[in-house]
């Protein structure tokens, strides 16, 4: 009799030992944090340098004469925090660059002031630019990505937090791509005026205490467009504030367009920045 209630009472506690280990291991798989947590996370992460400087090589096809050319240009960026960036093309013959400054934007090219709004193919350096979860999920939403919606979804045999919504589960859609296990951005998509770009953030590095992607995979419509590569990456905080003085840099170059709108690699591909 006692060996039959003492299998009974042990069969009663492995059962509700099961259970209690069940409900919390349903409870912790089915946790997702809001975005506001979860970018808090990729914030702390990543850190927030007073600033630093990027040289980096931009790789990509463009048309000319009716046939795709290989082109590759040497960039530097400059990063100053809070939001600030002045992106520049290395060139001897030309100056092409633009600053996101406070939310503003200038675009110049050949010399002359091109434009007012940062393009869609630019858009790579939200991620990188904005360190503070608050300011970043305000990027988010202005690009057009649903910020009340967070789901698990795999990438690269990774699994991801996704900051976004989708209609069919598997599908490319505005969203930021977050891996679970690093808390560190993978992919970024945004969709605009019936055109979608992706952008693909891998092999992130270190220098101090921050952490920087070496290489961006940019495609436009399920087409390559671009690749960067960072070659140097550094900690600096002496820059000059007139850089970024974007009332500044207005007032020195003239207004009027130029010939091509754009920097001369992407002319053949105007309408796909509108």
């Amino acid at each position: 009799m006692i060996d039959f209630f003492y299998i009974m009472k042990k069969r009663v506690f492995l059962s509700i030992f099961l259970l209690f280990s069940f409900l919390l291991s349903g409870t912790s798989t089915a946790f997702v944090p809001q975005a506001p947590h979860l970018l808090h996370l990729v914030v702390q992460k990543v850190k927030r340098p007073t600033g630093f400087e990027v040289f980096q090589t931009k790789k990509f096809f463009t048309v000319e004469n009716s046939e795709e050319v290989y082109v590759e240009l040497e960039e530097k960026l400059i990063y100053l925090n809070p939001n600030k960036l002045r992106s520049q093309i290395i060139s001897e013959t030309t100056t092409n660059f633009y600053v996101e400054s406070d939310f503003e934007f200038i675009k110049i090219s050949d010399g002359v002031v091109v434009s007012r709004d940062k393009l869609l193919v630019e858009k790579y350096t939200d991620i990188l630019i904005y360190r503070n979860y608050e300011t970043l999920l305000n990027q988010l939403a202005i690009s057009g990505i649903d910020t009340s919606k967070v789901s698990f979804q795999r990438y690269d045999d990774k699994i991801c937090y996704v900051i976004g919504s989708s209609q069919e589960k598997g599908k490319n859609f505005p969203g930021l791509w977050i891996e679970k296990e690093t808390f560190l951005p993978v992919k970024y998509v945004i969709e605009k005026n019936s055109q979608r770009i992706e952008f693909l953030y891998s092999n992130w590095r270190k220098v101090s205490r921050t952490l920087y992607p070496m290489r961006v995979y940019i495609f436009l419509n399920d087409k390559f467009f671009a690749m960067i590569d960072v070659k140097t990456f550094d900690l600096r905080s002496n820059f000059s504030p007139a850089l970024f003085n974007i009332d500044h840099i207005e007032s020195l170059y003239p207004k009027k367009k130029p010939v091509n709108e754009l920097d001369n690699h992407v002319k053949e591909k105007q309408k796909l920045y509108e």
